[in-house]
């Protein structure tokens, strides 16, 4: 086999490597996700919005193999080159298919089992992947979700499997992958996979989150599903968000402060002397300019409270002070 579909862990992310030609440290086409981030937004995927696309492509290719269509090679590969673009794992079809049309570009036995089994294979993608998606979040039920299943993946996997059969026919099947071990960065090396499937990429993002103890969690703002790489107490995810939107442990953050503030007496008084004065502007009873010195003293004297300075007491007495003054 000379294409490759490698993936390993580094770190927080994960390393995604594909070539057509298996030139090995020069993929055509590298990704750096953060870690488990395939495997999530895998689980959002729509499949029946994938399903004619799949489709799409398994008659062209069929069309190519039988008929020599050279028309019919383009469009599959153009459709292709258009399902890799919608999830990482998709790429691994196209190297796969782009070396195959390669190589019959030099030989003649199209139409041969290879070709019969590739073609199968996309066929069957449509039913197969929603139920790797079923396995899947049974497999966070059972095991790795923190909420329902715990925080100790390895002894939920222990119970919910007889060595590699599971014990709940709906829970995901691990099999032998083709793991390798392999210099991946400068003086490190790590286990690699050379994935033959989309299958092999689930399988060893769910038995490397069992190995290195890693649960998720589903994010308190977005819903979505988040692993748990730091804090175990974590609520809110660092998933990738759109260009321009907060990401949801900022969002988090934000709230939390917000809860804090609203139950701090001082805060309390500080926003409503704020606002009060801020009307008196409006009524013409202060300036611009009286109020935004008043601000500006009444947050210094707020810092020297929050840091034990002075009492709440006294700043209390400073805010009634300042009001005869203003007054």
């Amino acid at each position: 086999m000379s294409w490759y579909a490698k993936m390993y862990f580094s770190g927080d992310k994960e390393i995604f490597q594909y070539d057509s030609m298996g030139t090995q440290g020069a993929p055509s086409v590298q990704q750096e996700p953060p870690f488990l981030e395939s495997l999530l937004s895998f689980q959002e995927l729509d499949i029946a919005e994938q399903t004619p696309l799949l489709k799409d492509i398994a008659a062209c290719w069929g069309n190519y193999i039988a008929d020599d269509d050279k028309d019919a090679l383009v469009s599959a590969m153009m459709k292709l080159g258009e399902l890799g673009a919608r999830h990482i794992y998709f790429q691994l079809l196209y190297v796969r298919f782009y070396e195959r049309q390669a190589r019959l570009a030099f030989s003649e036995d199209r139409g041969s089992a290879e070709d019969e089994q590739m073609i199968d294979e996309l066929r069957r993608l449509p039913e197969l992947l929603p139920v790797y998606q079923k396995q899947v979040q049974r497999f966070f039920d059972l095991v790795l979700d923190v909420d329902t299943a715990g925080r100790e993946p390895q002894v939920q996997a222990s119970r919910n499997y007889y060595y590699d059969i599971p014990n709940d026919p709906d829970l995901f099947r691990f099999h032998p992958i083709p793991l390798s071990f392999e210099p991946v960065e400068y003086q490190k090396c790590s286990p690699v996979l050379y994935s033959g499937s989309i299958a092999d990429m689930i399988d060893y993002s769910l038995r490397s989150c069992v190995e290195r103890g890693i649960t998720v969690r589903r994010c308190k703002n977005c819903g979505r599903y988040f692993p748990q790489t730091g804090r175990v107490s974590a609520e809110y995810c660092e998933r990738p968000v759109p260009s321009g939107q907060t990401r949801c442990r900022e969002i988090g953050a934000l709230k939390q402060w917000t809860i804090r503030q609203s139950e701090d007496p001082v805060f309390k008084a500080y926003r409503k002397e704020y606002k009060r004065r801020f009307a008196w502007i409006k009524a013409g009873r202060i300036t611009d300019k009286q109020f935004y010195d008043w601000s500006e003293r009444a947050r210094e004297q707020k810092k020297k409270c929050d840091r034990d300075i002075i009492s709440a007491e006294e700043f209390y007495a400073w805010l009634k002070t300042s009001e005869k003054k203003e007054t």
